[in-house]
């Protein structure tokens, strides 16, 4: 009786076509399966054992489909403590291992991953909640799958304890190695870490930025919400009714949120500020001449705001300065004392262009960047020197205070440049502004943000995106200040041209209004001496009061609607996050370096 072949990963022994028709014909193939089957089911033994299938919807592996011999998949598992499964499927069944804090892009952080019992293939697509009680209760998510390709016999390579492979999936890619080292007890220590290629990177942290299902596009917590669910399809989740009844208590509660009072001047705005708002919300959409009359509510809010500690006298505060929605000035400075402590570490000491709009957005508004006489003493100065010569008084602030003096003045805009007072000729923040057609969709932009992002991780330089009030978007990036403007700006060029080279029907870099048609504009020229751009946070002179918004990369892949952005729905927005959408960007510690240069045609 003929031996049945070992499914084969290499190239060079990869059968030919006719002789995998002839493999899958006849009884011979059915006695190969069979065999299959059984050794799997041998393997699974542990599994099965430490579960109960009338209790637990993890499958049990009788009816395991058939493979592809080269699947991985990586399950987010919110257990007693936070962990991931990592499985490859090798003869019939998974083998996995528990890496503890997930994988890591970074070659040089070895991850221990604990061996565990090998588990079915069907297992893969299992995303739910594991009853308690059961082992390994709790919520499972699909976080990453695809494809995985060894370097040699693995076999031979889980026998020595060294395994190195090639991992294709949604999220992870690139070589890998498991290498193992010490018993964790009864179980086999390994370590996980990411090989020296392409795919590495030592800024990004994979696991906190891409949270979400690759199935569902849930988050453990929404997972686990649907405790009445099972997911092992691609089918994207439709809200439950406990999802929407938990949906209507969290808007009741931010109702009676808002109904708290407190003696701090600022905690009051915070709470008060959608009541401040309210005329405005009822505006929203609805042109009125002459100007929506400020509500009383607006009037308690200019009480407010004269209780803070700014060292200098707010006045004029009942003037409306966005007639369509009714805002006041007295609102005006309310949003940027609640917003200054997510604002001012982005703003602290940049140099600032402002759009003030003394009168309303809806009367004459000019730009400004040298101080004039009787400006609050909360707004500092720095000394810059023109391209012609002429030495220039531009404007900065510190803190809040400082923030509410550019109120003052009826500053609808704030616009920063790309370094810092202490050294102007050093820039240290780098922007792309993608600034699309009009008749460009904006999930194209959407996408265009994604392209630029992995542009530069490709380069070292880890990203962060934020909106512009607007239609485009900004990637932002923290750079070590170590180059002048000259040879800053040239590299984001390269870097634009270079994007709009490789996809001239979708990306132009040329600044001219006519080549832009049915494209976005990839705009590097932020990066330039007295080029500025949009501050986070800041308003824009629009209707509606838009606001230029810091998000995550995560809320960008699930969809945004950039306009819901404003001053009335920023500070609540804020109110409600746990963690700034921009965490990590004031840690980065990166550089344009001498391979970045040479990756886009330039010279280190």
């Amino acid at each position: 009786m003929k031996a049945c072949a070992t499914p084969s990963f290499g190239a060079s022994s990869r059968p030919s076509p006719r002789a995998l028709r002839e493999s899958t014909r006849g009884t011979e193939d059915a006695r190969c399966g069979l065999m299959a089957r059984r050794a799997a089911t041998g393997k699974l033994a542990k599994y099965r054992s430490m579960r109960d299938f009338k209790v637990t919807a993890e499958p049990s592996g009788d009816r395991s489909p058939r493979g592809k011999g080269n699947s991985f998949v990586i399950q987010k598992h919110a257990a007693r403590r936070l962990h991931y499964d990592f499985r490859l499927e090798l003869d019939g069944v998974l083998l996995s291992w528990s890496v503890p804090k997930g994988p890591s892009l970074s070659p040089t952080e070895k991850r221990l991953a604990v061996r565990t019992e090998d588990h079915p293939l069907d297992y893969a697509s299992f995303e739910g909640v594991i009853p308690q009680g059961q082992y390994g209760g709790g919520t499972v998510a699909v976080w990453d799958r695809g494809t995985w390709q060894p370097e040699d016999d693995p076999h031979e390579a889980m026998k020595k304890g060294r395994l190195t492979f090639t991992l294709d999936g949604e999220k992870l890619h690139g070589k890998w190695h498991l290498v193992r080292t010490r018993p964790q007890g009864k179980q086999e220590g390994w370590l996980l870490f990411k090989g020296r290629d392409d795919a590495a990177n030592e800024n990004v942290d994979i696991v906190e930025e891409e949270p979400r299902s690759v199935v569902t596009n849930r988050t453990i917590d929404q997972i686990a919400a649907d405790s009445d669910r099972v997911w092992q399809s691609s089918k994207v989740a439709e809200p439950t009714a406990m999802e929407k009844r938990a949906a209507r208590i969290a808007k009741a509660g931010k109702a009676a949120a808002n109904e708290e009072r407190d003696t701090n001047p600022r905690k009051n705005i915070h709470r008060n500020i959608q009541l401040a708002n309210e005329a405005a919300k009822k505006a929203r959409g609805k042109k009125t001449e002459p100007a929506a009359p400020p509500s009383a509510s607006a009037a308690s809010v200019a009480a407010l705001v004269r209780q803070l500690p700014l060292g200098f006298q707010l006045t004029n505060l009942d003037k409306v300065l966005y007639p369509e929605q009714g805002i006041t000035k007295a609102q005006l400075v309310a949003y940027f004392a609640v917003v200054a402590d997510w604002m001012m570490p982005q703003l602290h000491d940049r140099p600032l262009t402002l759009v003030r709009c003394p009168e309303g957005r809806h009367k004459q508004c000019f730009f400004q960047k040298k101080i004039l006489p009787g400006s609050p003493k909360s707004i500092h100065t720095v000394e810059i020197e023109e391209e012609s010569g002429e030495s220039v008084e531009y404007m900065r602030v510190k803190d809040m205070p400082g923030l509410v003096g550019l109120a003052q003045l009826g500053t609808l805009e704030i616009h920063t440049w790309g370094c810092h007072a202490d050294k102007v000729e050093r820039p240290d923040f780098m922007v792309f502004d993608l600034d699309p057609a009009p008749d460009v969709e904006w999930d194209r932009v959407a996408l265009a943000a994604f392209e630029v992002r992995k542009r530069l991780n490709k380069l070292g330089i880890a990203s962060w995106v934020k909106t512009t009030g607007g239609k485009g978007l900004h990637v932002c990036a923290p750079i070590k200040r170590t180059i002048d403007w000259e040879r800053f700006k040239e590299f984001t060029k390269l870097f634009a041209d270079t994007i709009a080279a490789e996809h001239p029907k979708q990306y132009t870099s040329n600044i001219s209004k006519a080549a832009r048609k049915g494209k976005i504009f990839v705009d590097y020229l932020r990066n330039g001496r007295n080029a500025t751009f949009i501050a986070p946070y800041s308003p824009r002179a629009r209707e509606g009061a838009p606001v230029a918004t810091p998000i995550t990369w995560e809320e960008l892949a699930h969809g945004v609607d950039p306009l819901s952005f404003t001053t009335a729905t920023v500070p609540l927005r804020l109110a409600k996050l746990k963690k700034d959408p921009w965490h990590g960007i004031e840690d980065a510690d990166q550089a344009i370096t001498a391979a970045a240069w040479r990756a886009l045609g330039g010279k280190p």
